[in-house]
């Protein structure tokens, strides 16, 4: 840390949100957010070069250099931090930084970030990664709903549902461990494509009513499963099988169509919760069994000739 008179410099570590809008790059009067391990910091970047190169990238990590001014002697309050440089980092730790109340539903960012992590297959993480470092995704993915009326049809909808089917899928028994993986991957990306399906008051686009959800997720993944693809063909194909909403099985019962069952239930399961537990009708969930709701058992009848006079 250097200190003048004036200034103060810092260093500190993060990840810089926000999307590539050209009309604002140099808009000297734009504020941006840059986070620190769930916190974030408004502030200012007066440079539309360096805005332009950080927010041409997925969300990575940089050191930023900050200029911030003197909280004392009578300085303006208002007055916000300034990045001023930022060196590019390596790591894929990069969703950890991510704010926690981004998804306005508590403790659901920071499960799902836990479920990435804990995929210990290093290209398939890396996909996952990729697909929720995006930018588009990170702005829209976390507060949408999942739909417009149907289910999870509230701000961070879409991001509840996800992690609810994605924690089914990562409880099953009888799957191999790469099996797992890959059926939570698999929840977590479901639904991905809806971030690109709808208008901002929960409309179906044109593309969407064209291809539907599943088909415009997979189109836009087909980049980063490629990258799968080079390390793990498998695992690509069967995400691709999961993502297309298809489900079409196959003569030998191979692995993807296994899974891709697994998903719609699961799938299946999570909407009927929201729709049962928000609506109370219009969707019959099975009850727990309980001891009170035993059915008396019948009377025995005596055919005539055997009552006593």
């Amino acid at each position: 840390m250097t200190n003048t008179n004036h200034l103060t410099r810092t260093m500190t570590e993060g990840i810089l949100l926000g999307e590539n809008d050209r009309s604002h790059l140099w808009d000297l009067h734009r504020t941006w957010t840059f986070a620190h391990e769930g916190e974030t910091t408004t502030c200012v970047i007066p440079c539309g070069d360096l805005l332009q190169t950080i927010l041409n990238r997925p969300l990575s990590n940089y050191i930023f250099h900050v200029i911030r001014w003197p909280q004392n002697h009578g300085a303006d309050q208002s007055l916000l931090p300034i990045i001023v440089h930022a060196d590019p980092l390596s790591g894929d730790d990069v969703l950890r930084h991510l704010p926690l109340d981004l998804c306005p539903i508590e403790g659901v960012l920071g499960a799902i970030v836990d479920l990435i992590d804990s995929l210990e297959i290093r290209p398939l993480r890396q996909f996952v990664q990729h697909v929720f470092r995006r930018r588009d995704v990170a702005t829209q993915f976390w507060t949408m709903p999942a739909a417009a009326k149907h289910h999870h049809a509230f701000r961070g909808g879409l991001a509840a549902h996800t992690l609810e089917v994605a924690i089914d899928l990562a409880r099953q028994g009888s799957l191999e461990a790469h099996e797992r993986e890959l059926a939570i991957a698999g929840g977590l990306l479901h639904d991905i494509g809806k971030v690109w399906s709808y208008t901002n008051d929960m409309f179906p686009n044109t593309a969407s009513r064209a291809m539907g959800h599943e088909l415009i997720g997979l189109s836009r993944l087909e980049e980063p499963l490629k990258i799968l693809e080079e390390s793990w063909p498998d695992g690509a194909y069967a995400m691709r099988v999961l993502l297309n909403g298809s489900g079409r099985k196959r003569h030998d019962g191979s692995l993807p169509s296994a899974l891709f069952a697994r998903l719609r239930a699961a799938d299946q399961r999570s909407c009927e919760q929201d729709r049962s537990r928000i609506r109370g009708t219009g969707v019959w969930v099975p009850k727990a069994w309980s001891a009170s709701d035993r059915r008396p058992a019948p009377v025995a009848l005596h055919k005539p000739d055997d009552l006593a006079f």
